[in-house]
Parts: structure tokens; sequence; C-alpha cells
């Protein structure tokens, strides 16, 4: 008998009367942003940890069937949700994909989120990534553990891999409507980057910073870190940092 797995969901931590949303990466789940939403939480934030539709499943067809119109609702479905728990301004933080669905809160809802920012996002429009071959990757050791056959992950695996460069198409054009937005940005923002990020070019942080121009942003780097800096070696300096940025930010409480 195959052993039930447990899998991953929306996870919300109460605290106190200031709100964060962390989102998770692409492929990813909120096990992802877990360890920095407890330390928040245990610093008296309330969080939530919203789970993108698609992920986490034990089937990476899933997440290919979703993209950038299903996960910007639900960004808004989660920002509602705090304001009905009566929250009057929230801070977006996000990892990689999260990241940018991060910004897309930060631009749209000026007046309600005051804060947060990118870790390890591409966000440079047309910047080279290895977003397909790591989600290839992904696929076959997910169907692996699910109990796929070799045979059957090799006639799945170019489906995946037609959806998915189709998928990228859409998140391409979803980055360059972020990054076109971020000179209007006027909340402050912290940009955290990993020096090992295999995912992206780590330098492309800085193009972004220069990007917004109305904001007080600030980078953030970890030269010992990889491209899921949230657990990574430099995790503890990454929550501290995160901490002492929102205990600065203008909060009404």
């Amino acid at each position: 008998m195959k052993k039930k797995m447990l899998l991953p969901k929306t996870t919300y931590f109460e605290g106190g009367p200031r709100g964060i949303i962390l989102l998770h990466a692409y492929t990813g789940s909120p096990n992802d942003v877990r360890s920095l939403g407890r330390y928040l939480n245990n610093e008296g934030y309330s969080v939530l940890l919203p789970l993108f539709s698609g992920h986490g499943t034990m089937r990476p067809e899933d997440i290919l069937e979703e993209g950038p119109d299903s996960w910007l609702k639900d960004l808004e479905d989660s920002i509602n949700w705090m304001k009905e728990q009566g929250f009057e301004q929230v801070a977006i933080m996000g990892l990689s994909m999260g990241g940018m669905f991060a910004m897309k809160g930060i631009i749209s809802y000026p007046d309600y989120v005051i804060g947060g920012g990118p870790m390890c996002t591409p966000l440079n429009p047309g910047a080279s990534t290895n977003i397909i071959p790591t989600f290839l990757d992904y696929a076959q050791f997910v169907m692996k553990k699910d109990g796929a056959t070799e045979s059957e992950i090799v006639r799945r695996l170019p489906s995946v891999k037609e959806k998915q460069i189709a998928q990228l198409s859409e998140l391409n054009s979803f980055i360059n409507e972020i990054f076109d937005n971020l000179p209007h940005v006027t909340q402050q923002i912290l940009l955290v980057q990993a020096g090992k990020d295999q995912m992206m070019n780590p330098d492309d942080v800085y193009v972004v910073e220069e990007q917004l121009k109305q904001s007080e942003s600030e980078v953030k780097w970890y030269p010992e870190s990889g491209h899921v800096i949230t657990v990574g070696p430099e995790k503890k300096q990454l929550q501290e940092d995160i901490l002492v940025y929102l205990n600065n930010l203008k909060w009404c409480h």
C-alpha cells in the first residue's frame, strides 16, 4: 500500500496587528517560507503563507494548468482575507516567483500594502534564467516520488516541456508589466539577493534597484546563499534583516 503523502497547504500564524503575507516560489509551497514566517510570528507579526494554485501536489502538470492569472487571483484573495481579518495594512515578501506577485501587490494596492519586496526574483526583462531545466528536473523528481515508471515519465515529459515553455512566456509578459511599473512605486522596498543564485544572474537585482526611482529601496546581499535563500546557510541573518526592515515601516499600529 502506497504511503499517503502529507501535502502542503495555506498556513496562517496569528499574532499582533501587523500583517505579513509571504509568497512561495514557482514549484514550491509555503514550506519555502515557513521558518521565516514562524520567526516573524514569534516577533509579534501575524503571517499568512498562501499556497499558489496548482502547487503542492504530486502532479507537476497541475502547475502548468494554472498561470499568472490564477496566481494573481490567489494574491488578491490573500489580500482580501487579511482585510477581512481586520488588518489595516500589510507588507508582502515573496521568494523567486513569489517576489513577482509581492511586487504586483505593492504596485496594485499602494494604500494598503505599505512595503515588502522580492527575494531572489528574476525581474529583469529578457535576462536569462535556468527555470526550464530546473522545472524539468523537478517534474521528473515528483513523478518518480509519486510512483511513476521510467517509461511513463518519458511519455509525460514532452508535453510538460511544451506547456512549460508556454507558461514561461506568460510569466515573461507579467515580468515586463511589473518592471515597467517599478518607477511608480513609492513604498520602501527591500531587495534580497543570494550571491550564489543558480537560477538567475544575481547582479540583476541592481537593475531592479535602478528602476525603483521613487522608492527608498535597499539591496541586502547574501554572498554564501543559493536561490532558495530562506532555507540557506545565511537564513538567520536574512530573518533578522527582514525583521529590522519590517519594524521600520510606517505602520499605523
